[in-house]
């Protein structure tokens, strides 16, 4: 009978064991399998929910006079974009065009600014230097350095009283008990950081709502930012030969 054929015994070890994997391996059914779906979508929407609100929950609490400076801040950022994508793209056309003078000279500009991405030469400019004593950890340097770079910074030395380390794209940080590590170099507290580019954009990246003035201050620490016409940037790291 029909009912009967499906316990029929096995006729041999590798049907017993092929029937075995059959009956455990998971049955899921259409609505299983939706519902799954469902779940998984709902835990990626409610870690991003959880991210913007700790993301966020700085700025909703600050200041009216805070968020016109972040606002402010976000397009000054977007303006030097927009000036730096124009400018490429008029270097691409006269590249394009074939004059030899203005391609060698864009090729030296281009150069230049590698060497200091690189750290590989010495600068000397208008900028800021900041210094700061006590509660500083690796993770508020990064974010402090992170907003330089995105305000325009064009080089950047962090020192103590006694060693200098230029920071470039692969610079690392790390927490130690007297201050901090850049790049496998100890430095202890109080850091001086200085800074080239527009001080008036410099500055106030710092001070926005929960960036590196707050962050330090809040934990009992002082940060001092002072605007120079004249900052030397002496660290340079050495070239690396092939």
């Amino acid at each position: 009978m029909a009912g009967q054929s499906k316990h029929r015994p096995a006729k041999s070890g590798r049907i017993a064991r092929l029937r075995l994997r059959r009956s455990l391996r998971p049955h899921l059914s259409r609505t299983q399998v939706l519902l799954t779906a469902i779940f998984v979508l709902l835990g990626f929407a409610t870690t991003a929910a959880i991210s913007g609100t700790s993301a966020n929950a700085i700025l909703s609490n600050a200041r009216q006079s805070d968020l016109v400076a972040v606002l402010d801040d976000l397009a000054g950022r977007e303006a030097r974009l927009q000036a730096e994508a124009t400018r490429l793209e008029n270097a691409r056309q006269t590249l394009l065009g074939g004059n030899e003078y203005q391609a060698v000279t864009e090729a030296k500009r281009r150069a230049n600014a590698l060497a200091q991405l690189a750290g590989t030469q010495k600068l000397a400019g208008s900028g800021i230097q900041v210094t700061i004593s006590r509660n500083l950890t690796a993770t508020t340097l990064l974010d402090a350095i992170q907003e330089l770079r995105d305000s325009g910074a064009t080089g950047i030395e962090i020192s103590d009283k006694d060693l200098a380390v230029r920071v470039v794209a692969n610079t690392w940080f790390a927490d130690t008990e007297t201050g901090v590590s850049v790049s496998g170099t100890e430095l202890h507290l109080p850091i001086f950081i200085r800074v080239i580019g527009d001080s008036s954009v410099l500055a106030p990246a710092l001070r926005i709502p929960g960036g590196l003035v707050d962050t330090v201050q809040a934990g009992g620490g002082k940060v001092v930012i002072t605007e120079l016409p004249d900052v030397e940037i002496n660290a340079t790291v050495p070239l690396q030969m092939p």
